[in-house]
């Protein structure tokens, strides 16, 4: 069968050492975790965001990666003295890139900063400084495949089938390594469906089915499971989900 083409987006980085010029990279754990899934990845640079109806054409699924934080502005909020990193060409390529897959039915998911883009994408406002609301370390300093808190995931009909063939039962330890997110359910818009909780509230999964769709077509996790599939394949899940519904077609 042949492999559907994900395109995997990348953050833009800089030499530290010499500042001589600005590079794409994404760490190359995400393009093997979609090829351990069985998909072909492709990376996008930040493009300007009138390119992203034109990739979307091309590839049969996306995944937002991971990287600095969101403009606050996007959501309607002042800047957080601990807001850093942000990149006002990612965030407008990405949200473009978004809205052209959603409206073109390709199947997308959120790592980390992903999570955060399709939150706001969809109304959601995000705390800026999770520790500010919660004593539960999120921003762990430990290399993976350290692991940081369990999540618990609820039912959820549509994805039944891939955690257990997965072996993913309702409680998952995963890492942590972001300051920013969606500190409770409340604060979820409510086309998105919570799918895993950290102990604290915080929201760490979710999907958005639309109302024509037999399947999910939108799928976020806040943690890093491609850090984490080769220690732990169960972990590969989000990314088997993916790969499944760009074969399909949803």
């Amino acid at each position: 069968m042949r492999r559907p083409l994900i395109g995997v987006t990348v953050k833009n980085t800089r030499e530290r050492a010499s500042l001589k010029r600005a590079w794409s990279a994404t760490e190359t754990a995400y393009l093997r975790a979609i090829w351990r899934a069985g998909g072909l990845p492709v990376m996008l640079p930040n493009l300007p965001p009138e390119a992203a109806a034109m990739i979307v054409e091309r590839v049969d699924g996306v995944l937002l990666t991971g990287g600095g934080d969101i403009d606050p502005a996007r959501y309607g909020a002042s800047r957080h003295p601990e807001t850093a990193e942000v990149d006002p060409d990612r965030d407008a390529f990405e949200f473009a890139l978004l809205e052209a897959a959603r409206d073109r039915g390709r199947p997308i998911l959120g790592i980390c900063r992903g999570f955060q883009v399709m939150a706001v994408a969809w109304g959601g406002i995000l705390c800026q400084h999770l520790p500010d609301i919660t004593e539960l370390v999120h921003n762990r300093d430990q290399p993976p495949p350290a692991l940081a808190h369990p999540v618990r995931l609820y039912s959820n009909p549509a994805l039944m089938d891939i955690l257990q063939a997965c072996g993913v039962g309702e409680v998952l330890e995963v890492n942590s390594y972001h300051h920013q997110g969606v500190p409770n359910r409340q604060q979820l818009p409510g086309a998105l469906q919570v799918l895993a909780e950290a102990p604290d509230g915080v929201v760490e999964a979710f999907l958005w089915q639309p109302e024509e769709s037999a399947t999910p077509r939108v799928l976020a996790v806040q943690w890093h499971p491609e850090l984490l599939f080769e220690a732990d394949p169960r972990h590969l899940w989000p990314f088997r989900w993916l790969v499944e519904a760009a074969q399909t077609g949803g």
